[in-house]
């Protein structure tokens, strides 16, 4: 489970402005089939590509295909997931459902009009901007984070271009047991960046700089703490002026609190699921209010599935974000990740079986956006609830209904699998 980091605002001097990056000329090859190169083998041509999605409903006959998939799903993992938003965006047009219960003590049904907190998607919209920012020679992915940030582990030797592509060797705070404990004693507290480092800063770091992949949340209250020291503004408004106006993305939003527009979603979950310590309840605890500055600028946000479904393709393509050859160096930097059999990490960027995007986790709440740019296809799943089943055969909720979404739309996404030493008997919540 991967709970974010807040971000409050960072006073300074900018560092020396960098020259905009610009792609390589070396001569293009065909890249290993498997490897992380061939998940994106033509950046240049999803850089490009013309937008032929519809915003008009799909056929009944399609539609009817996404339901029966999606519903399968739900009906294996509802126990564990009470409510799903999903919705999916091709050329044949868009389909949005929404199965289960938003509130499980009035049982209001969820519809697609609901917002959700959509965890370490934020990441993407940070990571954009700081991808901007680099464009624009503001900042260098290849300077050292103590050129902007003071005190941090490895400060001299760790580069923004290791903080964004998670290869730091920066522990995860939320992986801290101390961190979980306190967390939970008041979920209503506000978190500030300075706070959730000193966390940080108490474990161990994990590997050398740029040795080696681990997924940090400490990364991005790093990188959100730049983008306030070059910028002179919040994260959220620099998220709000750089990409939420310039696509239109009206219902999602950075809040400083936890502040959360309705209708919503209510997000479920269990204490254990934070901290291993925790009372090992199977009560099902709703986690809609809590402060979500502790998920600050790795997964603060809120959104809805309409706006994911435009986010995702200009995400995996860059148009209206990023300058085509800035695009082009993004598609060009996945690498080998610890995320899962197949998947890939870029710069705040996943990409698996050809499926670019990310997916988010937090308490009561999972989510995914992907796009595939062979078939023009976006894809998002918004789920309440935990990220896996807990009785046999144990699977990975959002993975579940990517898969099932994608085989309908004709590109196959390999879902992930419980490792066969959990697939054991585990709690059923309820209320």
């Amino acid at each position: 489970m991967a709970v974010a980091l807040a971000v409050s605002a960072c006073t300074g001097d900018p560092a020396p402005a960098a020259a905009p990056r610009t792609p390589s000329s070396a001569a293009a090859v065909d890249p290993v089939a498997g490897s992380a190169g061939a998940c994106v083998p033509d950046a240049q041509r999803v850089a490009t590509a013309k937008d032929t999605q519809s915003t008009e409903p799909m056929p009944a006959e399609l539609s009817a295909d996404y339901d029966a998939a999606a519903s399968a799903v739900f009906e294996r993992v509802k126990d564990f997931a009470p409510a799903v938003i999903v919705g999916v965006r091709s050329p044949e047009g868009t389909w949005t459902e929404a199965y289960g219960v938003a509130d499980l003590s009035t049982g209001t049904a969820a519809t697609t009009d609901m917002h959700q907190r959509i965890a370490s998607i934020t990441k993407t919209f940070v990571g954009t901007v700081v991808l901007q920012l680099a464009d624009e020679g503001t900042l260098s992915l290849d300077h050292p984070i103590d050129d902007y940030v003071p005190s941090v582990p490895n400060g001299s030797r760790i580069t923004l271009r290791e903080l964004i592509t998670m290869t730091s060797g920066l522990p995860n705070y939320s992986n801290s047991a101390e961190w979980g404990a306190e967390f939970l004693s008041d979920t209503a507290a506000q978190w500030t960046p300075e706070q959730l480092l000193a966390d940080a800063w108490a474990m161990p770091t994990s590997f050398a700089p740029g040795s080696n992949m681990e997924y940090s949340n400490t990364n991005f209250v790093l990188l959100g703490m730049v983008i306030e020291h070059v910028t002179g503004q919040s994260v959220g408004d620099a998220v709000q002026s750089r990409i939420l106006e310039p696509l239109q993305l009206e219902a999602t939003d950075y809040p400083s609190d936890a502040a959360f527009p309705s209708p919503h979603l209510n997000g479920y979950t269990l204490p254990l699921t934070v901290y291993s310590g925790a009372d090992p309840t199977d009560v099902w605890v709703n986690a809609a209010d809590w402060n979500p500055s502790s998920t600050g600028a790795a997964g603060i946000m809120t959104s809805r599935v309409d706006d994911l479904l435009v986010w995702g393709r200009a995400l995996a393509t860059g148009q209206g974000v990023l300058s085509e050859s800035a695009q082009v160096l993004r598609l060009g930097a996945f690498a080998t990740a610890n995320l899962g059999a197949g998947e890939f990490y870029g710069e705040a960027l996943m990409c698996k079986d050809g499926w670019i995007g990310h997916n988010g986790n937090m308490p009561g709440y999972n989510s995914m956006v992907r796009y595939n740019p062979q078939t023009d296809t976006t894809i998002v799943v918004a789920a309440t609830g935990l990220d896996a089943t807990g009785t046999p055969p144990r699977v990975f909720v959002i993975e579940e209904y990517a898969a099932a979404l994608a085989d309908t739309a004709g590109h196959s996404f390999s879902a992930d699998l419980v490792p066969p030493a959990a697939q054991v008997q585990g709690l059923v919540p309820h209320l």
